[in-house]
């Protein structure tokens, strides 16, 4: 396990990733406590696209590729997935604590909001939000042998998602649901959907994760 978090978190991505949330709390400003985590969802979705992508393509162009290929299929998949669970589990544990960096600008918590409800929905939302595009990223750049085709397929799905037009479509059920909530509306908690979609077709790509490999190792 050591050995597979010296690759999946080297430290030019301990980096940027921790440099990313900590510019974002410094830019991005909010007045209410509530509004943190719708604020800092769709940059961490770019982030958790970009950070897995290279999950199962890293050793492709590298020595380590053909020690790999000696390895039984099962081995190579099991690989892909520890990989993809260390990289998830840092960003998830990492952006739960960027939380409270947005504190330094004293937003203040409305009357009918707990820190309970409030946190608890954001790290339930972020939860969704890390598997849905963490495993998206690591499904496409697999699938076409490039993590710059798992970036490029998360980047236009995330333009289209995180805008007025998907909000229109989509509603409740869009994948960006959270950060267009409206905090103070008494239909706050319908990102839940949002978020459940995020989650089952997360239970998808981990199904797919393993055909894929299978087709493409061949």
């Amino acid at each position: 396990m050591k050995k597979e978090w010296k690759i999946c978190i080297a430290p030019y991505k301990l980096a940027y990733s921790i440099l990313f949330l900590l510019l974002f709390a410094l830019v991005r400003g909010v007045t209410l406590t509530s509004e943190i985590g719708p604020a800092l969802m769709p940059g961490v979705a770019v982030l958790a696209s970009v950070f897995c992508a290279e999950t199962s393509v890293m050793d492709r162009n590298g020595q380590r590729w053909e020690i790999i290929c000696l390895k039984p299929e099962k081995n190579r998949i099991r690989m892909i997935y520890r990989r993809w669970i260390i990289q998830a589990v840092y960003l998830y544990v990492t952006v739960l604590a960027a939380y409270f960096t947005f504190y330094w600008q004293k937003p203040y918590r409305m009357i009918e909001r707990t820190f309970a409800s409030e946190y608890g929905g954001y790290a339930a939302a972020l939860a969704g939000t890390v598997l849905f595009w963490s495993l998206i990223s690591v499904v496409i750049s697999n699938l076409a042998k490039s993590q710059w085709a798992g970036i490029g397929v998360s980047v236009l799905l995330w333009i289209t998602t995180n805008s007025t037009t998907g909000e229109r479509l989509f509603g409740r059920y869009n994948l960006f649901a959270y950060s267009f909530c409206d905090s103070m509306g008494a239909k706050w908690n319908e990102w839940a959907y949002g978020t459940l979609i995020q989650i089952l077709l997360s239970i998808v790509f981990l199904v797919l994760i393993s055909i894929i490999e299978k087709r493409v190792s061949k």
